[in-house]
């Protein structure tokens, strides 16, 4: 019996985010996904944190929102309005805790499905907690995969996405470049570069299903460590790779859209996960240790914030 393998025009958006301005981006978003529509996309993938900005510091706060705040009420218009599935991520508060959550909504204006970031990358880990759960969204252009940025470099993610088998998979990131002044992180973040012009086509070669993957451009500024206080940049790359891993579109560094039609082919799909290097896919970083203890002390520093608690219960409250 023959399988069945079924189009769909995607999309994906790059552009600049400022950082808590959420009204801001939110109205510079809508050209973009009206770009999107008027070249026939019917889902669109805006970057992680899109409307939030991107601080290592607390005021990454000032970004936050409830859990049907602004940025969801957009999604569900701008849907309904455009006729279309469209996602991003933004800085959720819950209770008393933060959670970079991605929600998808569908063209008849309602939330499809949302996914929360189960690993916070390096110095987000003190900003916002970690939620694990499935990464996948049902709706009626098949099953999506989610992975939100660093999630996509370990090797959890491939494992789990080989176990939920998506029909195709949305990578939304807000990832930087090399911070010059660091020259520790430096290296090990330009290979990271490089990995990220090469992500949709591996995933999608290694897991037979399209990738669709966007970036933030634009300037990126962090406080958090006195070498990490100066500008550095978004690199972009954002690509639409096809189930059988071939690259059919990539932006560079500057803000744009990019629209091309994909193919849902369960033939493809590979049940087995690609051989990875313990902790890592694609390449292990020269500075992993690094990274796992700024991590550590994330985590530490989160749970025992008074200023974290107050600030989530503000916002989830409504009080802001």
């Amino acid at each position: 019996m023959a399988v069945e393998v079924r189009t769909l025009r995607v999309a994906a958006v790059q552009m600049e985010s400022k950082d808590g301005d959420i009204e801001g981006n939110l109205r510079r978003a809508t050209a973009f996904i009206d770009e999107a529509a008027g070249q026939g996309a019917r889902l669109i993938l805006l970057p992680e944190f899109m409307p939030t900005g991107y601080l290592w510091t607390d005021d990454i706060w000032d970004g936050g929102e409830p859990s049907d705040g602004p940025t969801v009420s957009w999604l569900k218009g701008s849907s309904k309005r455009l006729n279309a599935w469209i996602g991003t991520s933004f800085l959720e508060a819950v209770g008393e805790d933060f959670f970079n959550t991605f929600v998808l909504t569908g063209p008849d204006g309602t939330e499809a499905g949302r996914v929360r970031k189960q690993v916070p990358a390096v110095g987000e880990a003190f900003f916002f907690k970690g939620d694990s759960g499935p990464h996948v969204i049902r709706t009626e252009v098949g099953l999506v995969g989610v992975g939100i940025c660093y999630e996509n470099a370990l090797s959890f993610f491939p494992e789990l996405m080989c176990s939920q088998s998506p029909d195709l998979i949305l990578m939304p990131h807000s990832a930087p470049s090399a911070t010059p002044s660091l020259l520790v992180l430096e290296r090990a973040i330009r290979k990271s570069d490089e990995n990220l012009r090469g992500l949709a086509a591996y995933y999608a070669g290694a897991l037979g299903v399209p990738v669709v993957f966007s970036n933030k451009s634009g300037k990126w500024k962090t406080k958090f460590l006195p070498g990490l206080a100066q500008d550095s940049t978004f690199p972009g790359c954002s690509a639409i790779a096809d189930c059988d891993g071939a690259l059919k579109a990539q932006l560079g560094p500057e803000e744009g859209v990019i629209v091309e039609e994909i193919h849902l082919d369960p033939a493809r799909k590979v049940r087995t996960p690609p051989s990875c290097r313990g902790r890592w896919t694609m390449k292990e970083p020269r500075y992993k240790y690094l990274f796992i203890l700024i991590e550590a002390a994330g985590r530490t520093r989160y749970r025992l914030s008074r200023e974290r608690r107050r600030r989530a219960r503000q916002i989830s409250s409504g009080r802001t």
